[in-house]
């Protein structure tokens, strides 16, 4: 492995111009079929081209609630010039590379560009983000937007702090996790006021700023102030209903149970919203221990496997790791696994699985490592917190919802960035503990 490494870092150049031809074949070769979050928001958009119009657009007001906003109104830009879902893909595979690039600039940043490197062949390792491309979701724009706003800001500049802000403004109007980046910020900043230091104002100033313009279009549009999703009511329900696994589980909106809404489509996405918030504290408020004893299953959830979008590779993500174990362990069987694919898909398909299973508890076992050496000095920098903080507030976020393993892509991008300069460290045999962060 050691070998691996120093050979992959030593033609870095090569590597990468070898990751964009792949990507190119994949997108090229592959069939692209959307499903479930990848299909609503391709008809959101969709809908929005054939009216003329922004989302959301009037038509959307007796939805159930409003998703992503920032990102379906991209996806209307790039189906107005080339209406086909390669024009999807095309920007996938530059979204992709964009968060390559922000992982090295931010490795570069905190560490040294010999430990950037490392950190750009790990990404490339990572699977996810490959198969990421043949789908249509949102984790690639939210992590550009996320690691982006985390670089300007280290950058401690005027200029970049107000750049910084702006893209946490925009990755609030991806996915409203993005107001984890704010608190963090938020607490950054009021400890440098302390020290009359006022510049990192300017970062808060800066998401104000883009939420105010994007949030005042979608008013002229809607008639109201959406600047981010409106689906967290109804994932906090998820997660808190007498029926909750811990996981997914729609079972709460069907009639007789807490989450049914007599005639819903003639309901508003806000009255909506609002039912589904008072059902969630309602049922939270009378069983407040049932709601906690589910935390660890939703971490399970989170963590367990890392089949994000690598099924995307084989069967157009109607398979992943997750179904294959449910049948298994639900019908005893493994004769119905994987109906409809050859032997050959078959193998392919648990191949993939296990080696990037592999490859994901060796990052998290090294994340572990991380935070067992990590000191206080170290935690108290701002890279670090800023990192660090994102991923663990994010988690007590996630906590108030549902499990799922998308919820941890933003994370293991961050964590392959934190525990690239200790990989490097076992490939050089250079110890690297003297200069373990730079900001």
């Amino acid at each position: 492995m050691r070998k691996t490494f120093t050979f992959l870092t030593e033609h870095i150049k090569s590597v990468i111009l070898f990751y964009i031809i792949l990507q190119i074949i994949i997108i090229f070769t592959i069939p692209i079929s959307y499903r479930s979050d990848s299909l609503n928001y391709y008809n959101l958009a969709q809908q929005c081209i054939s009216t003329h119009s922004i989302y959301p657009a009037p038509e959307h007001l007796y939805e159930d609630y409003i998703i992503a906003p920032l990102y379906v109104n991209i996806l209307i830009i790039v189906l107005s010039i080339s209406n086909t879902v390669i024009s999807i893909s095309i920007l996938n595979v530059c979204l992709n590379l964009l968060q390559l690039w922000m992982v090295y600039k931010l490795a570069e940043k905190l560490f040294d560009k010999n430990v950037a490197k490392m950190a750009v062949i790990l990404y490339m390792f990572y699977l996810n983000s490959l198969g990421l491309i043949l789908s249509n979701m949102t984790e690639l724009i939210f992590n550009c937007f996320l690691l982006g706003s985390i670089y300007f800001y280290l950058k401690r500049d005027k200029k970049s702090f107000i750049i910084s802000g702006l893209l946490a403004g925009a990755s609030i109007g991806i996915r409203p996790i993005g107001w984890v980046l704010i608190v963090i910020y938020i607490v950054v900043v009021s400890c440098q006021l302390f020290r009359k230091n006022k510049n990192q104002l300017l970062v808060l100033a800066g998401a104000a700023l883009f939420i105010l313009i994007f949030g005042s279009i979608t008013y002229l549009n809607f008639g109201d102030f959406i600047f981010t999703s409106t689906n967290g009511p109804l994932n906090i329900l998820i997660g808190a209903n007498k029926n909750a696994t811990g996981a997914f589980n729609a079972l709460v909106f069907e009639k007789g149970n807490s989450g049914y809404i007599d005639s819903l489509q003639l309901k508003t996405f806000y009255e909506k919203e609002n039912y589904w918030k008072n059902q969630a504290h309602y049922w939270i408020l009378n069983h407040p221990f049932k709601w906690i004893s589910l935390f660890p299953m939703k971490i399970i959830h989170i963590f367990a496997w890392d089949d994000i979008a690598l099924s995307y590779f084989i069967g157009h993500g109607r398979w992943n790791l997750y179904r294959v174990v449910k049948e298994i362990l639900t019908t005893k069987s493994i004769k119905n696994v994987l109906l409809g694919y050859t032997t050959f898909e078959k193998i392919l398909f648990l191949s993939i699985q296990f080696f990037h299973h592999l490859y994901y508890y060796f990052i998290v076992w090294m994340f572990y490592k991380f935070i067992i050496h990590l000191n206080k000095k170290q935690i108290l920098r701002e890279a670090v917190f800023i990192s660090f903080g994102f991923i663990i507030v994010g988690l007590l976020i996630n906590l108030m919802t549902f499990g799922d393993a998308r919820y941890k892509y933003p994370y293991l991008i961050l964590i392959i960035i934190l525990i690239s300069p200790k990989i490097h460290e076992y490939v050089t045999e250079i110890r690297f503990s003297k200069k373990v962060i730079k900001t």
